[in-house]
């Protein structure tokens, strides 16, 4: 059973420690990541203002690099804040869920700031905090997958399905700084907010599973046997008739939140014991 819940200890400490949000960020054209570095606490202690500054500029050293993807070229960016240039951005620390110790940041000034406290947070003991640039997105799409055991990306005569999915979204209540109200919007409420667009709604998730491809494949480059259940977040934003922008926001380990799928808790259960048994 260790072997299928938790993860193995090399991988849940890659999924849940968040660091894969900067190495991976450079293969933007396949994994469809925003532009993201690690700000070191080492940096930070010993100046936050340059360790602000140096992460900036690695940022925009991505968005140079990634400006050719013909899933961002026409918005100068995931966010139309950033379109004209970085102004906007997110912090946060690994190990963090459900929005917390994340911090919106506007400029080099504010963002010092929020790497300073989050390096001293009382017993905080992390190696360092994730900078990102900000993602306009109207909700989440939340894909749950489930592979066979002895599943492999190059054994696969078609790409993995996922299982299930669902959609959630953070409407902004308490100021711009704050992550806002969390809501479970159902199909219906997601493709109203696509203004009735099932064609963007459609590709959307075609673009989705297209892209968690390469994304399980790393999984395996970590732990040699697929995981039982892996929740993979995306946050999608309609672009124009027909069209969805589509950016990875998490990898979600084992057990992680069914949201509204009551069927997913025993489904989910009764794969990790089949993968502890066989």
């Amino acid at each position: 059973m260790l072997q299928a819940f938790p993860h193995p200890a090399d991988l849940w400490e890659y999924i849940t420690g968040k660091r894969w949000m900067a190495t991976l960020a450079p293969q933007a054209a396949t994994m469809r990541l925003p532009a993201c570095v690690i700000a070191t606490r080492e940096e930070v202690l010993r100046g936050a203002e340059a360790a602000a500054r140096t992460a900036v500029r690695g940022l925009e050293d991505l968005r140079r690099t990634n400006s050719a993807l013909p899933w961002l070229a026409a918005t100068g960016g995931p966010a139309s804040v950033n379109s004209a240039g970085l102004t906007k951005g997110v912090v946060k620390l690994g190990w963090s869920w459900e929005a917390k110790y994340v911090w919106f940041w506007r400029g080099e000034a504010q963002l010092a700031r929020y790497l300073a406290d989050a390096m001293l947070l009382p017993g905080c003991t992390a190696e360092g905090c994730v900078v990102q640039e900000w993602v306009d997105f109207d909700f989440e799409l939340r894909l749950f997958f489930l592979p066979e055991r002895g599943w492999a990306p190059s054994s696969a005569s078609a790409p993995l399905r996922p299982t299930h999915h669902e959609y959630t979204a953070w409407r902004n209540v308490g100021g711009e700084d704050a992550p806002g109200k969390f809501l479970k919007p159902t199909e219906a409420e997601a493709l109203q907010w696509f203004e009735g667009d099932k064609v963007a709604l459609a590709a959307a998730h075609k673009d989705a599973i297209a892209a968690s491809q390469p994304l399980i494949a790393e999984l395996l480059t970590k732990h040699a046997e697929a995981v039982p259940m892996i929740r993979m977040d995306w946050m999608v934003k309609r672009r124009g008739s027909g069209e969805a922008q589509v950016i990875f926001g998490e990898y979600c380990e084992m057990g992680a939140c069914c949201l509204k799928w009551e069927a997913g808790p025993p489904k989910i259960w009764r794969a990790a014991l089949d993968f502890a048994l066989c």
